[in-house]
C-alpha cells in the first residue's frame, strides 16, 4: 500500500491467480465484519467480529482462503433458505452469542470487535480478547485455553464508576452503572492500552487498584518492582469506570482524538 491509494496485490494471496475472483480477497463468507485486529504478540493471529443478520453475532479467526459460511450459515446454524448443492465446509466462529441471549427487550444486536489485551496496565486481563455489543451495552473478555488452540471462553463484564474520577460520571437512572450509550469501536495506542469508543465518550483501561478492586497480579508486580506510578499520557480524564467481573477499569477521555 502506497501513497494516493496505490497498492499491489501480494503474490501469495489465495486468489491472486484466479481470474474469476478479485485478487485482493483473503477470505470470504463474512457478512459484515465490524472491526478486525491482529494480536500484537502473535501477528499471524487475525481476529474479526462479524455482525449477523437476525440471530447470531460472531468472532472469527481469519485464515488464508478461509470460508466463514455466509450466506448459507449465520454463526453455527445453517439458514433455512440456504440453497442446496455443493458447499465447502465452513469455518465456524470461535466466539459468539444469540441476539435473544443478550438483548431480550430490543431483540437486536451488533457486535463490535476489539483487541487481544497486551498492555502492562492491567495484568489480570492480559491475553484476553476484548469485545462488546453496540446495543446491549455489554463487554466480554475471552481467554484462549490452551494457548494457541483456538478454544476461547468468554466472561461478561459489568462496570461502575471509579472512586477517584476527576470529573462526575454520568450514570443510568436508578442504577450505579455508568451511562455508556452505544458501543461503537475499540482502539489501541503505542503502549498497547485499549480504548473503547461509545456514544458518550472514549474510555481507557486503567489499573484495577484505581477502582478499589484487587488484582493479585498487580499486587505481586508492585511488590516486586516498587517505584513511582506511570507518567500521565497527557489526556484529560472525564470519568473513570471499574469492571466488576474481570477487575479492570476504564478511563473516559474528553477528546475523541487519541
Amino acid at each position: 500500500l502506497g501513497h494516493w491509494g496505490n497498492y499491489s496485490v501480494p503474490r501469495d494471496n489465495p486468489y491472486s491467480q484466479n481470474k474469476d475472483l478479485q485478487p485482493e480477497i483473503w477470505a470470504f463468507g463474512l457478512r459484515d465484519p465490524w472491526r478486525c485486529s491482529f494480536d500484537s504478540e502473535r501477528p499471524s493471529k487475525f481476529i474479526c467480529a462479524d455482525v449477523g443478520q437476525d440471530q447470531y453475532e460472531e468472532v472469527d479467526i481469519i485464515t488464508k482462503g478461509g470460508n466463514y459460511g455466509w450466506s448459507m450459515y449465520e454463526g453455527p446454524s445453517r439458514l433455512k433458505n440456504a440453497s442446496a448443492g455443493d458447499f465447502e465446509d465452513p469455518i465456524f466462529p470461535v466466539l459468539g452469542y444469540r441476539h435473544s441471549d443478550i438483548n431480550k427487550e430490543v431483540g437486536c444486536a451488533a457486535i463490535s470487535g476489539g483487541y487481544v489485551y497486551r498492555s502492562k496496565t492491567d495484568p489480570c486481563i492480559y491475553g484476553s480478547y476484548l469485545y462488546g455489543d453496540l446495543y446491549a451495552k455489554n463487554f466480554w473478555a475471552a481467554q484462549e485455553n490452551p494457548y494457541n488452540s483456538g478454544n476461547f471462553t468468554a466472561r461478561g463484564i459489568s462496570f461502575s464508576c471509579a472512586h477517584d474520577s476527576p470529573l462526575n460520571c454520568s450514570s443510568v437512572p436508578n442504577s450505579p452503572l455508568p451511562a455508556l450509550g452505544c458501543i461503537f469501536s475499540f482502539g489501541q495506542d503505542n503502549r498497547k492500552d485499549t480504548f473503547v469508543l461509545t456514544s458518550t465518550g472514549v474510555y481507557r483501561v486503567v489499573r484495577p487498584s484505581r477502582c478499589n478492586y484487587t488484582c493479585p497480579m498487580e499486587i505481586a508486580r508492585t511488590a516486586e518492582s516498587p517505584g513511582p506510578s506511570a507518567p500521565s499520557d497527557g489526556h484529560v480524564a472525564k470519568a473513570d469506570l471499574c469492571s466488576v467481573l474481570v477487575l479492570y477499569c476504564l478511563l473516559l477521555l474528553t477528546s475523541f482524538i487519541l
